[in-house]
């Protein structure tokens, strides 16, 4: 096991336990450091999901800067087995529920907490094939925010569904794009 730190908030400084090995590829400290400082109070108080969640870096520093609530996605059980623990480790377990899916198959499902999340992260493996299929059926339950990790190369659309984007951040090799939902229009009488 290797392990990455919390980066800010009541838990700063505290261990996240990560596995080994490139299936895997936690979201580098920096990044979660600059994604959160863009996001600022804008986590306090929000329902999270964590898409590709692997060892949940992402979402346990939203709740350890103040998140109410996340929902960690994860095909391997060994993933959700790390965040679980890590989950007890941090006495939060009551603030977490753990999703064993495929995220694609998953959100076919059209989950509420996509539809109600205040923000949703999405950090994809990089070559997966996949994506443009995630990101449109998450652009189609419009959370409020969706953050989606990617490689640089890749290009993002400007609208996903209800979603437009607002931003990408550049660190290395890894792009922050974030979308919100866009304002329902007026009904015209």
């Amino acid at each position: 096991m290797a392990a990455s730190r919390i980066t800010g908030g009541e838990w700063r400084g505290r261990l996240l336990t990560t596995p080994r090995g490139m299936e895997v590829r936690p979201t580098r400290g920096m990044v979660r450091q600059a994604l959160f400082n863009i996001l600022g109070t804008r986590v306090v108080g929000a329902r999270v999901v964590d898409l590709y969640a692997g060892a949940g870096s992402v979402g346990f520093e939203a709740l350890s800067r103040g998140a109410e609530h996340v929902t960690f996605v994860d095909r391997r059980p060994e993933s959700l087995r790390l965040i679980a623990d890590t989950g007890r480790r941090f006495g939060c377990e009551n603030r977490i529920d753990l999703v064993r899916a495929d995220a694609i198959t998953w959100l076919r499902r059209g989950p509420a907490e996509v539809r109600d999340a205040g923000i949703c992260f999405m950090d994809a493996p990089y070559k997966d094939e996949r994506l443009d299929g995630a990101l449109a059926l998450v652009g189609g339950l419009a959370p409020a925010l969706l953050v989606c990790e990617h490689h640089r190369a890749r290009a993002m659309p400007a609208e996903l569904g209800g979603l437009t984007a607002v931003r990408t951040a550049h660190y290395g090799l890894t792009d922050l794009t974030m979308y919100e939902r866009r304002a329902q229009e007026e009904p015209s009488r």
